[in-house]
This record gives structure tokens, C-alpha cells and sequence, in this order.
């Protein structure tokens, strides 16, 4: 029967929370957190049910020149796009003293997933609370770089004293983790381990304008406290008195970077974990010259005259056809199509809501990330060590100072098991 008839249905309310408060976890005050160090934070789960997948990181600062002065209104500098993720070379999250998911070089990592996951509708309106609008053009003159423009009216024109800023950045953009896994976990320890970095990939100016440095005030992680109505406090509570063991899956993400030889072709291998862990995804991008150089943007790729591109899983070849191409004939159809695909096969999103925000011309020119669908694996690959390897071919010597960036996204799985009083992490 349709839905449209069925008026005798009832009414339903969902009261089975009774608060939902986010609770601020900071840094340990002798922590200097704009040195080249670990920042830890760590939510205390004592007997709380907290929910990971629903909290952020809140960043504030300020950018300013060098000597610690304001730039003026009409400089021509700002943030990179992502800025967040470029503050740190890893980002870790722990539940007790069991790693979860490791991120090294996040700014590329999360930059290049969320290029394929973000349409451009995010860009002009949340996007926005965590720096994220992607750049229309490498220029850095405003007319002419749309997403420049609006990153500088927002951290440097308009505020006042110029340069200060506040973004909160979801941990589901950072860790695959916190995107999959939306359930509360009980009576945990929850920490993050964040790298720091030097500011020279976060920030993006002219050639004109002197050398900038960020300068941050406070990084704090909030964490949703979960108190359920009595009658499901106290079903939860039944649960983890018969001591059940729960289990977590979720697509973790793990980031590599290889400094691209000067040649034509190249085979690279990709470090893998063996265990549950099972490669779903491979995302590969090229960058020239980006790298700790303020007036070079490492938000934006290269496509080094890449003419093909696939992987290799223990010899079984993703794609299986050859994916060949010509950038400077814009021939990118085969690359296009599988990076645009992306997001309605990854996120199961149906229609024109799985729309890229990358036209054909962008792929080419600013964002040429390449995707591999790994997904579909032969039987007697299923439990023996896999051998990854990305395989490419370029119409000339890739330029010197390239590096490239391979973002592996795996299935991953442990279990929550409890004691009769709270949960540990057992790994499978």
C-alpha cells in the first residue's frame, strides 16, 4: 500500500535521548601548539556515551606577516584551501592506547577525498565554517581565483584585528572512522594525536607580498555527550552487563608520499596491513614544486603529462583496460569519468545529487586525481598479503621536485568488548 494511504498510522515520536550537550576537550596547558610537536587531546569517556562521528575540532588563530604585523586589507595572501589539515603532517585517533586510523600528510589526503566527496554548493555556504573553498585558477589575483577571493575577504579584508580566524572542522572530513562508524561508544578514552608542521603549506600568497606565519590561539576537540532516556539508558546498560562484544567497521584512510623519479614510467609500491583490512580504494595525485613554498598552492594539482594510470592487486590489474590520455589535448575522458564516479559509488549517493563539483576543464588544469575502484577482488585474494603497486606512464620526464601523494582506503574492523562495566578496544 502507498504511504499516502495509510491514515491510520500512527503518530511516532523519537524521545529515546534526553540530551545531547558537546563537551570541550583542550590541549594540556604546557603544550605550544604552534611548535613542530604532537598535540594530544583526550576526551575522559568515564561513564559517558560519547559520539565520534558527530564531533569537531574548533582551530582559531591568526595570520599575519613574518614580524607578527597585520597585512593590510588588499594583500594578496590568505589560507590554502583545507588550511586545517595542512597545520599538521599526521593526524592519529586512539580509543584507550589502540590507534584506530593514521593520516600522514592530511592536508593532500583530505583535500584530494573531498575534492571527489564536496559539491560546489558546500563550498559557498558550510564549507566555509572549515576553510574549504577550492581555488577557480592558480592566480593569485582575486578577480581571477574565486575561491582565493573569498578566502581572503573572510581571514584577512574583514576581520578585525585582520587575519584572525575560527574554523571547526568535522572529524568525519579527517577520519574515515568518524564518517562510517555513527554509533555512541561507551566508558572509552578517546584521544587525537595532531603532528604539527611549519606554516609554509597553509598558507598562499604573491609573489609581492612579504612571508606570513600562523599564529594559533586555541585548538579544542567538542565531543557530543549522548544521555539516553531512562528505559534505553537502561537496555544499554543490560548490554554491557552481559559482557557482549561489539563489532566496529568503517573505510580507513592512510595517506603516502613518494618523490617522483625523473623518468617516463614509474611503478610504485604501496605499503598495505594485512589482517581485516581489505583495499577498497586507491586516489592518486601529483604536485611540482608545492611543497614548503608560500607562494606556490598545494591545494591544486599537477597532471605531470600523465598519459595512464592503474594498480595493481597481487598482479590483478584496476582498472583492467589501459585509462590512456593526453592533457594537452584535454583527451581525459576515461580519468574524468572514473574520478566523477567517485562519489555516488563511494557515498551511494543516486542521480544528480552524486554531480562532481570538477568540470572536465578543472580535472585537467587544477585537480587531476586520479581514482581506482579496488573493490572487486578474486577469491584467493581474500586471505593472503596483498602486493599494491600504481603503475604510470608520462608523455615526458616527470619535472623535477614532483612529489606524489596515494591515499589508500581500506576496510577496517575491531571489536568494542566489554568488561561487565565499560568497553575495550579487541583488535580481530
Amino acid at each position: 500500500m502507498s504511504d499516502m494511504l495509510q491514515i491510520t498510522e500512527p503518530v511516532s515520536a523519537d524521545e529515546s535521548i534526553e540530551s545531547f550537550e558537546y563537551i570541550e576537550y583542550t590541549t594540556a596547558q604546557s603544550t605550544n601548539i604552534n611548535a613542530s610537536q604532537a598535540i594530544n587531546i583526550v576526551a575522559e569517556g568515564g561513564d559517558d556515551y560519547l559520539c565520534p562521528s558527530k564531533s569537531y575540532l574548533q582551530v582559531e588563530g591568526q595570520l599575519t606577516t613574518a614580524a607578527g604585523d597585520a597585512y593590510a586589507a588588499g594583500d594578496r595572501v590568505t589560507l590554502v584551501n583545507n588550511a586545517i589539515a595542512y597545520l599538521f603532517s599526521q593526524i592519529r585517533y586512539f580509543i584507550w592506547d589502540q590507534e584506530v586510523e593514521n593520516v600522514n600528510f592530511p592536508g593532500q589526503a583530505t583535500t584530494m577525498k573531498g575534492l571527489l566527496s564536496y559539491n560546489n554548493d558546500f563550498a559557498k555556504g558550510e564549507g566555509l565554517s572549515l576553510c574549504w573553498t577550492k581555488d577557480t585558477s592558480t592566480d593569485t589575483v582575486l578577480a581571477n581565483n574565486l575561491g582565493f577571493a573569498v578566502r581572503q575577504s573572510l581571514i584577512v579584508a574583514k576581520p578585525n584585528p585582520r587575519g584572525t580566524f575560527s574554523f571547526c572542522v568535522p572529524l568525519e572530513h579527517l577520519f574515515g572512522f568518524c564518517q562510517d562508524y555513527h554509533k555512541v561508544i561507551y566508558g572509552c578514552k578517546h584521544r587525537l594525536n595532531l603532528a604539527r608542521q611549519a606554516d609554509s603549506d597553509v598558507i598562499y600568497r604573491d609573489g609581492g607580498v612579504g612571508a606570513g606565519k600562523v599564529m594559533l590561539s586555541k585548538i579544542s576537540w567538542f565531543m557530543p555527550n549522548v544521555v539516553p532516556t531512562l528505559a534505553y539508558k537502561n537496555m544499554l546498560t543490560s548490554v554491557i552487563e552481559k559482557t557482549v562484544s561489539l563489532g566496529v567497521a568503517y573505510r580507513a584512510m592512510q595517506c603516502e608520499q613518494r618523490a617522483m623519479p625523473r623518468s617516463t614510467s614509474d611503478t610504485w609500491e604501496v605499503t598495505t596491513k594485512t589482517g581485516t583490512e581489505r583495499p577498497r580504494w586507491l586516489i592518486v595525485g601529483f604536485q611540482t614544486g608545492k611543497a614548503a613554498d608560500q607562494t606556490q598552492n598545494p591545494a591544486i594539482f599537477d597532471n605531470v603529462g600523465l598519459t595512464n594510470i592503474y594498480a595493481t592487486v597481487n598482479e590483478k590489474r584496476y582498472p583492467d583496460a589501459d585509462m590512456t590520455s593526453d592533457f594537452i589535448t584535454y583527451q581525459t575522458g576515461r580519468l574524468y569519468r572514473a574520478m566523477a564516479k567517485f562519489k555516488a559509488e563511494f557515498f551511494g549517493v543516486p542521480g544528480m545529487e552524486s554531480s562532481s563539483s570538477i568540470t572536465p576543464i578543472e580535472f585537467a588544469e587544477l585537480f587531476p586525481v586520479h581514482v581506482m575502484d579496488l573493490r572487486r577482488q578474486p577469491e584467493k585474494l581474500k586471505d593472503v598479503p596483498l602486493n599494491i603497486k600504481i603503475k604510470t606512464t608520462f608523455s615526458a620526464a616527470v619535472p623535477a621536485g614532483t612529489l606524489g601523494y596515494a591515499v589508500l582506503i581500506s576496510d577496517r574492523s575491531f571489536k568494542l568488548g566489554s568488561d561487565g562495566k565499560r568497553f575495550k578496544v579487541v583488535i580481530n
